[in-house]
């Protein structure tokens, strides 16, 4: 009995060090790296005959169809790379982008510095209780955050009774730092974002 046991149990652990083995030689596996960093934030945008097409990169021509390259900056001020190639070329690879990518990437990431939990470690650090504040409650605010992550715009759209704490939450939006915006298209533009900001009174649970 207790060899079948054992037996079972170096069954598994062989199955499961091979699964292992197998997935990180995948080519689909890939590590999630998280937060989002400075160097996430930045991206290449390409362009095809002065055309940008969502999820075409360079990867997907053959390098004798390239004309010209050249590195300049798009309407939009962002520094691009312009490559010239064919009419036929260009119509091939919008077809094999219509082929490959169902549901391109669009929307904007956005993120505080360090993520979630340095969020919260830095409103728990900022937030200045008004004096004589008694209760729990949530104020909710929602701002704007700008192309270079500056917090704009605090709206109360939850308030206190309390206008002492309306006033430090619109205070807090306003000293936000940067927050980290990666943009999946060169037209960049701002993005709402809603906050939730706990008030309790000193010494609460």
């Amino acid at each position: 009995m207790n060899k079948l046991i054992l037996l079972s149990l170096f069954i598994v652990q062989s199955c499961l060090a091979f699964a292992q083995n197998c997935c990180e030689k995948d080519s689909v596996f890939e590590e999630i790296q998280f937060p989002l960093t400075e160097q996430d934030t930045t991206m290449v945008f390409y362009y095809f005959n002065d055309e940008w097409i969502v999820g075409a990169n360079p990867d997907m021509l053959d390098p004798g169809s390239i004309l010209k390259m050249e590195v300049k900056n798009d309407e939009y001020e962002n520094r691009a790379v312009f490559i010239t190639i064919s009419s036929d070329d260009l119509e091939k690879l919008k077809s094999d982008v219509r082929a490959n990518y169902c549901w391109p990437i669009t929307d904007p990431i956005i993120e505080f510095p360090g993520g979630k939990g340095k969020f919260k470690e830095w409103l728990d650090a900022n937030i200045q209780i008004p004096e004589g504040y008694k209760g729990r409650e949530r104020v909710v605010v929602d701002f704007y955050v700008q192309p270079d992550g500056t917090a704009t715009d605090p709206r109360i759209l939850r308030p206190s009774k309390n206008e002492a704490a309306n006033a430090e939450a619109l205070r807090l939006v306003n000293a936000l730092p940067k927050f980290r915006v990666k943009y999946f298209t060169p037209k960049k533009h701002r993005i709402s974002y809603i906050l939730s900001i706990v008030f309790k009174e000193p010494g609460a649970i």
